[in-house]
């Protein structure tokens, strides 16, 4: 009962960490697009490998994925996606003319609008990162930001990889943005790598018991 009872704080405290993340990457995106951006239900759940590209919208979904490697004291992997017919859209916001709808299909993205999707993942990864950091008293830098038009079975694949020796679940924080009048809706996910989330919480079960800083 008490470990249960031990599980459900944990993950409590890792939906207010997903909260404050996806609260600040909102933030970030409204001032990009100069329009108000909503958070939408944060959640922070472990579930079988296998399962986390069902939770990204299903193997088969084609999306744009931004994807960061996150170094520092918890370290993981931290993902950006649009759905394939969310990218006019964002792209038109960024344009700042205060239309709405896609932009015309012209096939490929430019490298123009390549960089403009990289800058994004930069600014949002940066703020969500930075209030992760606060909450848990460590630093975390982002990678360079890859970028893929994909199904989300190929851009989750690496991540099983990189994860399957360290445990047989992920831990996912999830999250969604949306700008209501354009309908843009963007997901956020992390998923911190189950090794060194470990250890810092152990780190922070001593200090605990040893009457020092929680942190």
């Amino acid at each position: 009962m008490r470990r249960r009872r031990a599980a459900r704080g944990g993950l409590g405290r890792l939906r207010e960490i997903s909260a404050a993340g996806a609260r600040n990457a909102a933030t970030a995106l409204s001032q990009m697009i100069g329009r108000p951006v909503r958070l939408e239900v944060p959640w922070a759940r472990a579930v079988p490998l296998e399962e986390v590209a069902a939770i990204a919208g299903g193997a088969t979904r084609v999306v744009c994925a931004l994807s960061l490697r996150v170094y520092g004291g918890a370290r993981g992997n931290l993902l950006l996606l649009f759905g394939e017919d969310q990218v006019p859209v964002l792209l038109r916001l960024l344009e700042r003319d205060g239309r709405d709808g896609s932009r015309p299909e012209s096939g490929a993205l430019s490298e123009i609008e390549r960089s403009a999707l990289r800058e994004v993942a930069n600014i949002l990864a940066g703020a969500y990162l930075n209030a992760v950091s606060r909450l848990l008293g460590v630093s975390l830098l982002p990678s360079i930001p890859g970028l893929a038009l994909d199904m989300v079975g190929a851009v989750t694949d690496f991540l099983l990889i990189e994860q399957a020796p360290l445990s047989e679940a992920s831990l996912v924080l999830a999250s969604q943005i949306l700008e209501p009048r354009s309908g843009l809706r963007g997901e956020v996910f992390f998923l911190p790598d189950p090794k060194t989330l470990g250890a810092r919480r152990a780190a922070r079960g001593r200090a605990r018991e040893a009457g020092g800083d929680s942190r």
